[in-house]
């Protein structure tokens, strides 16, 4: 096959811009009308303390599996000004523990009514996970070609389904979601104030989009990181892997980009400490001061929503703390 050159080759960049632009189109018109059928449905939403919820059910895509997205909108919001946004992981587990598995909930709403005078006001993009491929999704991909092939085999087999996801998953949120939730709110688009948040392996794919595209997100905040990456490999051929990948895409200090981190001492936290050490010598070698990295050690905590919920007020002050955050 010829490759394309010269004037074909400018056609066909705008034909692909084209048909982008009316992929978002269609995301918009799509989304929108399904607020209406969620809003007429037995689904009720998340009961929460404070702000509103909007939910948009089986957000399209053209990269993963649809999903449920609840945008939690601020007290008082409004479309005369710009928000921050924070997009987290596990998005069915942050607000209302009568609709978890586990009744149990990370309460997002009541840290940030609780902490109201001292935060800036954000929107919060709860995104669902996809349950049983919610490994694939979050694990970072391009660490795995620093796996021993015959351990990296049986990881992707037994873990990920057979197939890694990690980059469809953040080209979803940074081609698809992000850009959509910017023309549905009055959320500013600058990486300074974008954040990504989650715990476990939400945590490592949340520091994976963060090197992976530090032009959109200004911050991240892992709790309980789950440095192994796997339930099943227990030696530490995975963990080694993910290291070295951050050690080469780690994002040098550039202007505001924070990073916080943190773990607990029971239950799967007990593993971390010696991967959690490597990632702070890292962070420290990069550049890093307190101002941007922050890592934090909770005793006695488990690895579960309500030692989250403990403890979320000090990834949200350290990434929206009213001082911190300019125009």
């Amino acid at each position: 096959m010829h490759k394309i050159r010269g004037k074909n080759s400018n056609f066909a960049s705008m034909f692909l811009r084209l048909c982008h632009y009316i992929s978002i189109l269609f995301l918009v018109l799509s989304t929108s009308q399904t607020i209406h059928a969620e809003e007429e449905s037995n689904s009720p939403l998340p009961v929460v303390a404070y702000g509103k919820i909007v939910r948009f059910t089986k957000f399209p895509s053209m990269h993963v599996q649809s999903r449920t997205i609840d945008v939690l909108l601020p007290n008082g919001y409004t479309p005369k000004k710009n928000y921050p946004v924070i997009y987290m992981h596990d998005g069915q587990m942050l607000f209302d523990d009568t609709r978890t598995w586990n009744h149990q909930e990370w309460g997002v709403d009541e840290a940030l009514l609780e902490y109201t005078d001292s935060l800036q006001p954000c929107i919060i993009v709860a995104i669902s996970n996809a349950d049983t491929l919610r490994r694939a999704e979050y694990f970072p991909e391009k660490a795995l070609k620093h796996i021993p092939e015959e351990t990296r085999k049986e990881f992707i087999d037994s873990e990920l389904y057979g197939k890694a996801l990690g980059d469809e998953y953040l080209l979803f949120l940074v081609q698809e979601l992000k850009p959509f939730i910017e023309r549905m709110f009055s959320a500013y688009s600058s990486p300074q104030h974008n954040f990504l948040m989650g715990s476990s392996m939400g945590g490592l794919i949340s520091l994976y989009a963060l090197c992976e595209y530090p032009d959109q997100f200004g911050g991240i905040a892992g709790l309980s990181t789950h440095w192994p990456g796997s339930l099943i490999v227990k030696d530490s051929a995975i963990p080694d892997a993910i290291i070295e990948y951050l050690t080469t895409k780690l994002p040098i200090h550039i202007g505001k980009k924070r990073i916080y981190l943190d773990h607990g001492t029971l239950g799967l936290d007990s593993l971390y400490m010696p991967y959690q050490e490597r990632m702070n010598a890292l962070c420290k070698s990069a550049g890093y001061d307190e101002s941007q990295y922050q890592f934090h050690f909770e005793e006695d905590a488990d690895h579960n929503e309500e030692a989250w919920r403990n403890r979320l007020h000090i990834p949200l002050q350290f990434l929206l703390k009213k001082s911190q955050l300019a125009d």
